[in-house]
């Protein structure tokens, strides 16, 4: 296979800010993503996944791992990449410069894709394509993480609870009661602000969105004022993520599809530039490897030239 630009792959096929406007998708669609929650949400119940995503994707499928990728690009969210080195694993990819809550939906976001979409990408080396997936599929996908991490009855019954707490009706919320659990939702289930905007949207608890994303930078500038949220905001909002383990198994996966044979070494310095890995880490397994190989060689030459003299 010829050689490819990375850079330009990445910049072709990475995940963009996410749109979180789903509302063209028909009712179909809506039922059977919310479906698919459901079962994949079971052990969970309605309680919040948040940071737990890692984990519980790892859980799901042994055959996915993660990276957490330095972009040089702000650009990119994340993005789902299937190697030449196996076609049975998948990575996850993570944009290590954004904000921990932006990575916790992005792996919920590449997670959909990876269990509806990989079939379509198993012939496809590298890079799975969102540009031929249409709109309609990123929507899918943005709508099953929201759902994944906010779902339809964790998002009633905090209604419910905070309508007890103020002893009101529903009709008798204003945007100052939203927008005080649009807060309360964020820093509870780790999922961006904006994406419990539209929750709220979808489900038919605000009618005027417009009004919410119009006060969207000052709904999350009090969010970041507010004192006994300060801890919580500056995880959430920091880049880093201990959740995540560094250099995963996705370099051991390498230097094993090396060491047995199923993958070449340039197959191995393909894949490790396109996932920006440390190519140091790379080549000193390349290279013990090589001089493993010598020294066999040398045994071989010795073992020979003493069974001649004996």
């Amino acid at each position: 296979m010829s050689s490819i630009d990375h850079k330009e792959i990445l910049e072709q096929y990475y995940q963009n800010e996410y749109d979180f406007n789903t509302a063209s998708l028909s009712m179909a669609d809506i039922a059977d993503l919310k479906k698919l929650v459901r079962e994949k949400r079971v052990d969970y119940n309605l309680a919040p996944l948040g940071v737990g995503i890692f984990d519980w994707i790892l859980k799901q499928n042994s055959d996915i791992r993660f990276e957490r990728v330095s972009f040089d690009t702000e650009k990119i969210d994340g993005l789902l990449y299937i190697p030449t080195t196996g076609k049975e694993r998948a990575y996850i990819i993570l944009n290590s410069n954004k904000p921990l809550i932006n990575q916790i939906f992005t792996a919920a976001h590449e997670y959909y894709h990876y269990i509806m979409d990989y079939q379509k990408f198993q012939k496809m080396p590298y890079v799975c394509d969102f540009g031929m997936l249409k709109d309609v599929n990123e929507m899918k996908a943005s709508r099953f993480a929201a759902e994944l991490l906010l779902p339809e009855e964790a998002l009633s019954r905090e209604i419910q609870d905070y309508l007890c707490l103020k002893n009101m009706k529903r009709e008798n919320l204003d945007f100052g009661d939203f927008a005080a659990m649009i807060i309360f939702l964020t820093i509870r289930y780790q999922i961006p602000l904006k994406a419990v905007i539209y929750r709220l949207f979808e489900e038919h608890y605000i009618d005027n969105i417009d009004k919410f994303i119009e006060n969207y930078d000052f709904i999350k500038q009090i969010l970041k004022e507010i004192k006994i949220f300060k801890k919580s905001v500056k995880v959430l909002y920091g880049t880093e993520n201990n959740y995540v383990l560094p250099y995963s198994s996705t370099y051991q996966d390498m230097e094993k599809a090396f060491v047995t044979g199923n993958a070449s070494k340039e197959n191995i310095l393909e894949d490790a530039a396109k996932l920006e890995l440390d190519m140091n880490v790379i080549n000193d397994f390349l290279a013990e490897e090589d001089e493993v190989e010598e020294d066999d060689d040398d045994d071989e030459l010795f073992s020979i030239i003493n069974a001649n003299r004996g």
